[in-house]
């Protein structure tokens, strides 16, 4: 890889981006791993979590169509196994803001606004 980060992130989509893209990716599986394994009360560290993955790769950071994985079901407030679909909620339906104010809720940090949004997301 021979040019800075910042740049792959705007819109090369080759070798490059793809290694970039896998080593994120990767890293992200074995945390996950290793928090599945580890025990904490009856239930393990994963279970008790909420592992937030986004990709920072799209073109000119454009927020329009983010891929985001949660893992862990952050001690039984988030629903697993699924995947949810925000692309049609319209654009104040949909922020990545709205995601965070709604991991905040189910951990108990209640904000009436966070970044450029004061929605929830549904379904979540």
């Amino acid at each position: 890889i021979r040019d800075d980060h910042h740049s792959y992130s705007h819109s090369n989509t080759g070798p490059e981006y793809q290694a970039i893209v896998r080593c994120h990716v990767e890293q992200y599986a074995y945390l996950i791993e290793k928090l599945s394994k580890m025990q904490e009360g009856d239930k393990t560290v994963l279970d008790n979590s909420c592992i937030m993955f986004v990709s920072e790769h799209w073109n000119a950071h454009n927020g329009q169509q983010v891929p985001v994985v949660l893992a862990g079901g952050l001690g039984g407030k988030l629903q697993t196994g699924r995947s949810l679909d925000y692309l049609n909620a319209g654009n104040d339906k949909r922020k990545l803001c709205s995601l965070y104010l709604s991991i905040m809720d189910r951990m108990g940090l209640k904000l009436p606004e966070f970044g450029d949004s004061r929605e929830r997301l549904a379904g979540l």
